[in-house]
């Protein structure tokens, strides 16, 4: 496929919108150049890694929140915890935050992958800030960095919502008739429509929107706030883990992992 040569003739929205329409897997590169607004840090290299569409890495300069900041936050870890990990890591210890808290006990993977997966998502978010920069791809190669495992974005993660180049060059309204779009020119936004909310009758209010469905899946009320919904995610994790059911039939297994996709989604929405 063609890219352009530059970020500043498309949008980051568009590249990865292309990238995932043709299932690519490799590496985008991105090497800032100074924009029109007179921003950027020239020469500066950004680099998004990329399987079969989905973003599974980001390597950049650009500042996010640690890992055990986002941990801390979102109340997966104690304070008391990332102190002794920051002792370890000062001391000499070369292994990542994340797997000091799990190897000591005081954090279970489940947890510390999904802070690395609101990690990534903030790398990604932070690269949509970029005003210009030469772009290049690079075929498939292994990503051995632990920091990039929590597993892939989603499309309305990573494009739903972003600035494209149509929006830029998008007049008034033409009150002439429109021709449909060919299908390789189908927006990526439009590719995966959330379903319409389920109603009652015509008419009448959603029976139940996202966040509702949410907490019903995690046994909240309406009003429950932050604090429930993550005491209620770990407890449920905590049960329905797949090295719980490891020896389980594999039917068991598939139903218990499927639950589990369901309620880290969910914790995902209501916390985000």
């Amino acid at each position: 496929m063609q890219l352009p040569g530059r970020l500043g003739a498309s949008t980051l929205g568009d590249l990865l919108g292309a990238l995932h329409r043709e299932s690519i897997t490799g590496q985008l590169e991105l090497l800032e150049l100074k924009g029109p607004r007179g921003t950027g840090v020239p020469g500066r290299r950004h680099r998004i890694h990329l399987c079969r569409g989905l973003i599974t890495g980001v390597e950049t300069e650009l500042q996010v929140a640690p890992i055990g900041e986002i941990l801390r936050r979102e109340g997966l870890v104690s304070p008391v915890a990332l102190v002794r990990a920051l002792r370890r890591i000062q001391a000499g210890d070369r292994r990542a935050a994340g797997e000091i808290l799990v190897a000591d006990g005081f954090a279970r993977p489940e947890f510390i992958r999904a802070g690395l997966r609101k990690q990534l998502k903030q790398r990604v978010d932070a690269l949509f800030t970029l005003d210009d920069a030469a772009i290049a791809f690079h075929t498939a190669r292994p990503f051995e960095s632990a920091s990039a495992r929590p597993g892939p974005l989603w499309p309305s993660e990573f494009l739903h919502g972003r600035p494209r180049a149509r929006d830029r060059a998008a007049g008034p309204p033409s009150s002439g008739p429109r021709s449909a779009p060919r299908p390789t020119e189908r927006p990526v936004a439009q590719a995966d429509p959330e379903p319409p909310p389920r109603r009652s009758q015509v008419g009448a209010a959603p029976i139940e929107d996202e966040r509702s469905q949410a907490r019903r899946l995690l046994g909240l009320s309406e009003g429950a706030g932050p604090a429930d919904v993550r005491r209620a995610f770990r407890k449920l994790a905590a049960e329905l883990h797949p090295d719980r059911v490891a020896t389980a039939p594999p039917l068991v297994q598939r139903r218990n992992a499927a639950r589990f996709a369901r309620i880290s989604a969910a914790y995902h929405l209501l916390v985000a």
